[in-house]
């Protein structure tokens, strides 16, 4: 097994540290109600985990301009409402925060989830206290896409050196956005994404459980 030496690391939210697939997949369900578009299969919903959710609805659904702005603000009606607490943390999550935290590593957090119930996720679940620095998007100040997010949470953490720096994500979006941030990526195989799909995105590796991580770190 391989070993590496990075002093700062960022993690995904959904997929990487929470199960939150039934949240969004419910919130998801609402909004297409709401505005009578198709139900897209499980499969399909599965694909609005991880990138932005105004690039998902135009994606999928065609929507744009204020008909994207309406569907994203009804998946936000249940999801902000109770969608954020349909989730769990995942086994083994706290014991490697745990363990990272006692060698000494910076932990920040990168999702591209809202700034703010982000934070009501992370205060709920009680892993914020690992965290040095906590960013999400926000799309009132053009803050949405991985990468700008990325940016922004090594910003306010001070660093400059990115080679002390990995993303840890389950999806090609989190290498993508690393990557172009200029940083480096490990993929986590309990999550949303296929190890297929992280390895072609670019990981320097994967992990199979998160106290794998520790091991490889």
């Amino acid at each position: 097994m391989k070993k590496y030496n990075y002093d700062v690391l960022l993690f995904d939210l959904d997929g990487t540290l929470t199960d939150s697939v039934d949240g969004i997949l419910n919130a998801l369900w609402y909004a297409c109600e709401v505005n009578n578009l198709r139900i897209p299969p499980k499969e399909e919903m599965l694909e609005f985990v991880g990138p932005p959710m105004t690039n998902s609805f135009s994606l999928h659904f065609g929507l744009e301009g204020e008909a994207n702005a309406k569907a994203i603000k009804d998946y936000r009606v249940y999801y902000e409402d109770k969608g954020w607490k349909e989730n769990r943390v995942y086994d083994g999550v706290f014991e490697m925060l745990e363990e990272l935290k006692s060698r000494g590593k910076i932990l920040g957090l990168a999702t591209n989830k809202p700034q703010h119930s982000m934070g009501w996720i992370m205060e709920y679940f009680g892993l914020d206290k690992y965290f040095d620095f906590m960013g999400g998007s926000d799309e009132k100040v053009g803050r949405n896409g991985k990468s700008k997010v990325i940016d922004f949470t090594l910003e306010n953490l001070g660093i400059t050196d990115k080679s002390r720096v990995v993303m840890i994500g389950d999806r090609k979006y989190d290498t993508e956005g690393a990557l172009k941030s200029g940083v480096d990526a490990i993929g986590v195989e309990y999550g949303y994404g296929t190890k297929e799909e992280l390895i072609a995105s670019g990981v320097i590796d994967t992990v199979k459980t998160p106290m794998e991580l520790c091991e490889i770190l």
